[in-house]
Parts: C-alpha cells; sequence; structure tokens
C-alpha cells in the first residue's frame, strides 16, 4: 500500500468512527508505522503547524500535559498543505512531541472536526464525545499565556469534573487548506 492510501485509511477509519479511535498509521516523528488507541479518560487532538510560531510557542505546554496527564492519550494533527514535507518533517522531529503526528491530507479530519488554527486542541472523551475544543491558552504565546485552557480541561475531567470552559476561541495561524505541499 502506498503512504498517500494509507494515511487516507487512517484518516477514514478516524473520521468515520470518531468514537472508536483506533487506528494505524505513520508517525510524522519518526516516519514508522504506529498503533494509536484511545485514552482511558479520552483522547487529545492538537492540530499543529512546523511554519506557525503561535503554534511552536505551545509545544513544551504540549510535552508537559502529555506526561503530567498519562490517562489521556495524545495525537498531533499537521493539515496544512502550504507546509513542505521536508520541513514538516524536520519540524516535527526537533520538535521531538512524546506523541505521534498524523499528516491530514486535504485537510479531512481538520474539516471534520471544524479546526481552523495551529495550535487547535479537541478533547474527545472514550464514548466519542467533543469535551473541550478551543485554544491550547489564551494566547499566541504560551509563555504570555494568563489561562492554560486544555491544562484546565484535562484537570478537571481528571477529576471527574465537567469542563469548566468547554470551548474557546483559537488562537494561531490558520490552516491552510490550499497549497502545491498536501503530501
Amino acid at each position: 500500500m502506498r503512504l498517500g492510501h494509507l494515511i487516507y485509511a487512517v484518516l477514514f477509519l478516524f473520521s468515520a468512527a470518531l468514537p472508536a479511535l483506533e487506528f494505524s498509521g505513520l508517525d510524522l516523528n519518526t516516519g514508522k508505522p504506529i498503533e494509536f488507541h484511545k485514552g482511558e479518560r479520552g483522547t487529545v487532538v492538537v492540530f499543529l503547524s512546523a511554519a506557525c510560531p503561535c503554534s511552536h510557542s505551545h509545544i513544551e505546554e504540549l510535552k508537559d500535559l502529555a506526561r503530567e496527564f498519562p490517562k489521556f492519550s495524545f495525537i498531533g494533527v499537521h493539515s496544512n498543505a502550504n507546509e513542505p514535507k521536508d520541513f514538516t518533517l524536520a519540524y516535527f522531529e526537533r520538535a521531538a512531541l512524546p506523541f505521534p503526528i498524523l499528516k491530514d491530507t486535504g485537510a479531512r479530519l481538520a474539516n471534520e472536526l471544524r479546526a481552523n488554527r495551529t495550535p487547535h486542541a479537541f478533547v474527545i472523551s472514550s464514548d466519542g464525545k467533543v469535551l473541550y475544543k478551543g485554544g491550547v491558552s489564551d494566547s499566541k504565546d504560551c509563555r504570555k499565556a494568563g489561562r492554560k485552557y486544555l491544562r484546565e480541561a484535562l484537570s478537571d475531567l481528571d477529576q471527574g469534573k465537567p469542563v469548566r470552559t468547554p470551548e474557546t476561541r483559537s488562537l494561531g495561524c490558520a490552516i491552510s487548506r490550499r497549497g502545491n505541499h498536501d503530501w
């Protein structure tokens, strides 16, 4: 199976069966096939960009969250059609996120979840309900954030509470659905 077909199959399974959230694909961090399973408490899906400074400023926070909330599975999604493959692969290798990054060719997953910026985060329950959607923080630069919305949502859910702010505005660079680098 060609890489492009495999990615389409992964995205189809993910978008068609959101509650299942069990699929395999290629991790842009390593280029190797990965197995991904939903977390005990849910799954965090974060749309990221290799070129967006806003996305980049949240990388350390996302690493911390993945370590601090092990009952949640994390997955990064790269949907930008305007970012070259080599540039993107090199960026995510340097970023060394502790969770897989999937290429969202054609922005199918971004369209399904209505993600519009990077970073744009979603917390999805184990039964497929979106419990939180919005920004990782209230700032384009995570170091200047007054509130860290994704952290608050995960903390609330980890304590068995409803998310205090279930939807926030996502700040950052627009996901580019047009371009000649949609590999």
